[in-house]
């Protein structure tokens, strides 16, 4: 007797296993989100992974030597940390080439500069400069933040085509168990975009009561980070926000020099906080 295997039916949606890469994947971005030495329990609860799965994939990173196993759990091995250490030679560049146009701005306004850098969906914080007024704004040097929740990240993901930010923010989604609204985000995004990369958040939209806006550093292949200012008080977004967008022009010359960065449009685009 001939068995026949029936068709499936057309309207019926099949969600794809994730592949060894993005499990992989998925482990390793755990080990960015801050926490130096993670348990099995905790890896399983940021990722979704079967119990099983996630520790045969932590032994097996454990014994090629992208991760450690110690009494406190699991930590990035030698492998990660020496990609790592290139990594923050190239922060620390950044960093540099950012300083004097961090310092200027708080200088001159006397809110909160930052510099901040993309790692994944998240923002990492280089710097930050803002003398009494720093204790105002909670972020921190080292510090990391959803990119979608900071202006920083909104400037630095607007670099960025839709599909990578969706793809981007799909899977960090997932793994921290947080809502999110990518329909307004797009919509955010956009309007950064309109306004040649300058995002902004007034007080008004702040639980908190903060002013920020937000450039990227452009270089020859994109977005290589972000400066930003923010501050308890209500900033005057049309003197500020073009300080904050030379501040960026001014770090990208002295990263790539003699690289020219195209001018967007002509004349300034007018400023509008995100809703």
């Amino acid at each position: 007797m001939t068995v026949t295997q029936p068709y499936p039916s057309e309207t019926t949606e099949r969600v794809p296993r994730p592949s060894v890469v993005e499990r992989v994947t998925q482990i390793l971005d755990v080990f960015m989100l801050g926490e130096e030495f993670l348990m099995l329990e905790d890896v399983t609860a940021f990722t979704g992974l079967p119990r099983s799965t996630a520790f045969r994939i932590l032994s097996q990173l454990t014994e090629l030597n992208w991760l450690e196993h110690g009494p406190r759990g699991f930590s990035l091995g030698t492998r990660a940390t020496g990609l790592a250490s290139r990594t923050r030679n190239s922060y620390d560049e950044v960093r540099g080439a950012a300083g004097i146009a961090l310092n200027d701005l708080h200088a001159a306004t006397g809110a909160v500069a930052h510099l901040g850098v993309l790692e994944g969906a998240r923002v990492h914080y280089l710097d930050k400069i803002g003398g009494a007024a720093s204790g105002t704004v909670p972020s921190r040097v080292g510090g990391r933040f959803p990119a979608d929740h900071t202006v920083c990240g909104k400037a630095l993901l607007a670099c960025l085509v839709p599909e990578k930010v969706d793809s981007l923010l799909t899977v960090s989604t997932a793994q921290r168990r947080r809502a999110l609204d990518l329909p307004r985000l797009h919509t955010q995004l956009n309007s950064i975009r309109r306004q040649h990369g300058l995002a902004v958040d007034s007080a008004e939209h702040c639980s908190m009561g903060i002013t920020a806006v937000a450039a990227p550093i452009i270089g020859p292949s994109g977005a290589v980070g972000a400066i930003s200012l923010a501050g308890k008080q209500s900033l005057p977004l049309d003197r500020i926000a073009p300080m904050v967008v030379h501040a960026a022009r001014r770090t990208a010359e002295a990263l790539f020099p003699g690289w020219k960065q195209p001018r967007a449009g002509r004349g300034p685009a007018p400023v509008t906080a995100l809703r």
